[in-house]
């Protein structure tokens, strides 16, 4: 077979492993592949001879996997329309396996015909993480690894900002209260990598104690798999006594609603690189509905107790409901709130200075989930003050 050489990329080493033979008669003419980081491939014997043979590979996304599964699509239409618009072949020895050449070419350019797969595929799907690849990366990379693809129909192209602001976020700040950090040192204890796009899938690296067996790390993240399966009262109410507070369930509400609205499914694993410990989760629109009756019945109101370090914006005594604006430090957003009425005699004789002086405020946030009749609803209370030395 003669390819034009300007779509050579031999410099380009593919780590293909071989998933399923969907088609095998006397060789194997169709295989299902992916990558070390979980992109799929779908891959077709277009020639072959004595000594080599070519295959012609396009990637593939959740998605229209799923279509080709369902028979919604022929499984030609996957190489005569790849998403990324483009085709990779490859020349294999039939005698060491080793890849001899490969090229990337532009699907316009393509001189092939896939006519021989006008036809619908038999497979049963599955699952979308291997257990190999999360838990050897996670051994690699010597961190605890918590991987998620989150699918719906409206992420088939493009990841929307409901998945990254009401999913991707809520699971990270559910990570940072339960092992017990903010954003002063996330970057030190949080990585993210892996990042595919034809669905929303990340993986998150964490290391936080720094200490050999990752204790710390480990119980939040079993809490969290606990919390993203939980369908029962007791469930929850085996997670709350687990926990410190239960600040993480308004993040926990921001997925479910998400999941629910977009109708989407979202799969999670966790790995542990030391005892090779892997968990999973699964949450659908039907496990949020429940979930969701649950947590409004049970956590009506939400009570959270934090010392934060900040600045005074503004402080309103006069009002009927005194007031205050504040800037964390480790926040560039003010939160606002009102003053418990046993502070105001404190605050008129204090000499407060706005703006400039650094304080230790004492505030509770009272959470009231959003219901059918009512939506979320946050209320902050200012318990104490004192300057910082």
């Amino acid at each position: 077979m003669e390819i034009n050489q300007k779509y050579s990329i031999d410099g380009l080493n593919f780590d293909f492993e071989v998933i399923d033979s969907l088609e095998f008669t006397d060789v194997p003419y169709l295989l299902l592949e992916r990558d070390k980081i979980g992109n799929r491939y779908l891959s077709y014997l277009i020639e072959s001879d004595d000594e080599s043979e070519f295959r012609a590979y396009v990637q593939i996304s959740e998605s229209k996997f799923k279509s080709l599964v369902s028979k919604s699509l022929f499984i030609k239409d996957v190489f005569e329309e790849p998403e990324n618009n483009c085709l990779i072949i490859i020349k294999f020895s039939l005698y060491s396996g080793m890849s001899l050449e490969s090229f990337l070419i532009p699907s316009t350019e393509s001189q092939y015909k896939f006519s021989a797969l006008n036809y619908f595929l038999d497979y049963d799907d599955e699952e979308i993480i291997s257990e190999y690849e999360i838990i050897d990366y996670s051994i690699k990379r010597q961190k605890l690894v918590f991987d998620f693809y989150l699918h719906s129909q409206n992420l088939i192209q493009s990841i929307k900002p409901y998945a990254l602001y009401k999913v991707f976020t809520p699971l990270v700040e559910i990570i940072k209260n339960l092992v017990g950090f903010d954003n002063r040192n996330a970057d030190e204890i949080l990585a993210f990598s892996n990042l595919r796009h034809s669905s929303l899938g990340i993986t998150i690296e964490l290391n936080y104690s720094k200490d050999l067996f990752l204790e710390k790390e480990n119980e939040a993240m079993l809490i969290l798999i606990d919390l993203l399966n939980a369908e029962k009262t007791e469930d929850f109410e085996s997670i709350v006594g687990r926990t410190k507070d239960t600040k993480y369930i308004k993040h926990y509400k921001s997925i479910i609603k998400a999941i629910i609205e977009n109708n989407a499914d979202l799969n999670t694993v966790f790995a542990h690189p030391l005892t090779h410990e892997l968990k999973r989760s699964s949450l659908d629109k039907e496990k949020a509905l429940k979930a969701k009756a649950v947590v409004e019945e049970s956590f009506d109101i939400i009570e959270d107790v934090e010392e934060i370090t900040g600045r005074f914006l503004e402080i309103d005594i006069d009002a009927q409901e005194p007031s205050f604006k504040i800037i964390p430090n480790d926040d560039e957003s003010p939160l606002k709130g009102k003053f418990e009425t046993s502070l105001l005699e404190k605050l008129k004789t204090d000499l407060v200075n706005l703006g400039s002086e650094e304080y230790l405020f004492i505030i509770k946030t009272l959470y009231h989930p959003e219901t059918i009749v009512k939506s979320e609803e946050i209320k902050r209370y200012m318990v104490d003050y004192k300057k910082k030395n």
